[in-house]
């Protein structure tokens, strides 16, 4: 809980400076909640896909990002939707985190949530299930509206909000809980990616909004670079680098 607690801060504290409008990518969305708030690896867009992000019990980080163009859009036609499936965790990834998880954040950028404080979709009706297990409501998460780039801040609050593209991060650091997802990741190798809603097919969800370039519609499954005393010291990467000179952006 106290790790909890420490996201929030940390999160109401980045939203602060998110207000400048200056071209850069902002604060929030590429830090992540692991190990008290740490910059996503090299790599990884600014906005766009799933970023999932794990500390194994040893301190060993491992990050990995789906790409966006993979990811579900429209209404749903069961219940949980399935937003999206990250492979590649094999024995050699999930070998090198001590036999477990200790903290996970998990980034997704969605257009027309419908989650946020006085939208129909608001409270508990949206929860996120990886593998099965529950990572909160969609309402509980700190958000920012940003540009389709993700390098200008349009503002920041709680949920993903109505016809606005949203970014935020979920964050678990449970042992109970990591050690189940923990099990289910090393006997399938893959993590799904779900949105249970109590009354589905009631509203239209976009995943695949964001940045649209080779980076993120190439997203490879994850890799580690051992043991990281320092989280801080990003060796670990989620896909081969392109230079982000090379991304086409989608326009606003």
């Amino acid at each position: 809980m106290e790790q909890v607690m420490k996201y929030y801060k940390l999160h109401a504290a980045l939203a602060l400076a998110l207000f400048s409008g200056v071209a850069s990518a902002t604060p929030f969305t590429i830090t992540s909640p692991i190990n008290g708030g740490q910059a996503v690896s090299t790599g990884v867009s600014e906005i766009g896909g799933v970023v999932f992000d794990a500390l194994g019990l040893n301190n060993t980080r491992v990050t990995s990002q789906l790409a966006a163009s993979t990811l579900f859009t429209g209404f749903a036609s069961g219940n949980p939707l399935t937003i999206g499936t990250q492979t590649g965790f094999t024995g050699a990834i999930t070998g090198l985190l001590g036999g477990g998880f200790s903290e996970v954040a998990i980034r997704f950028t969605l257009f027309d949530g419908d989650s946020a404080p006085g939208d129909f979709d608001a409270g508990t009706d949206n929860t996120l299930l990886v593998n099965g297990v529950d990572f909160g409501f969609w309402s509980g998460v700190s958000s920012e509206r940003t540009s389709s780039d993700g390098l200008t801040s349009i503002s920041t609050g709680i949920g993903f909000g109505d016809n606005i593209l949203s970014t935020g991060w979920f964050f678990n650091n449970d042992a109970t809980a990591l050690a189940t997802l923990f099990s289910s990741i090393t006997g399938t190798t893959e993590v799904v990616f779900r949105l249970n809603d109590v009354d589905p097919g009631d509203n239209f969800f976009d995943f695949t909004q964001g940045v649209d370039g080779s980076l993120i519609n190439t997203g490879q499954g994850p890799t580690t670079g051992g043991n990281v005393p320092e989280p801080a010291s990003l060796t670990l990467f989620a896909m081969g680098l392109l230079g982000f000179s090379w991304l086409r952006r989608k326009s606003a």
